[in-house]
């Protein structure tokens, strides 16, 4: 039997504000936690509210949600040695953002995921 060993959760919020020595961009308002009750809580609620499909990126499949601007996405890996990585990803998007592409953020997170569970195995 293979356990969830490693969580990894990614959040980007575009923001709301103008920093007057950087524009505003999500590249910096990417959070990545490790915890397994925000992953069980945005499994629950995609799974009450499973959104729209949007596209699909690397085997992920990214949804739309119904009632906010965000996309969601979570996939499962395998890793040596009996171990196993869920990941859940969620991006807000709002007027501060709108030319944001959240292909291109997915990408972005992906290769992050990637090279994390990559040191790893």
């Amino acid at each position: 039997m293979t356990a969830i060993t490693h969580v990894y959760n990614y959040t980007v919020r575009c923001p709301h504000y103008q920093d007057n020595e950087q524009p505003p961009t999500w590249l910096n308002h990417i959070e990545v936690n490790q915890s397994c009750e925000i992953a069980l809580d945005r499994i629950t609620k995609w799974h009450n509210i499973s959104g729209t499909k949007s596209f699909e990126l690397e085997d992920f499949v990214v949804r739309k949600a119904d009632n906010e601007e965000a996309f969601f996405a979570m996939q499962s890996s395998r890793l040596k040695n009996d171990g196993h990585a869920l990941v859940t990803f969620k991006i807000f998007l709002d007027n501060c953002c709108q030319d944001a592409s959240p292909n291109q953020i997915m990408e972005h997170l992906i290769d992050d995921y990637q090279q994390r569970i990559a040191k790893i195995e």
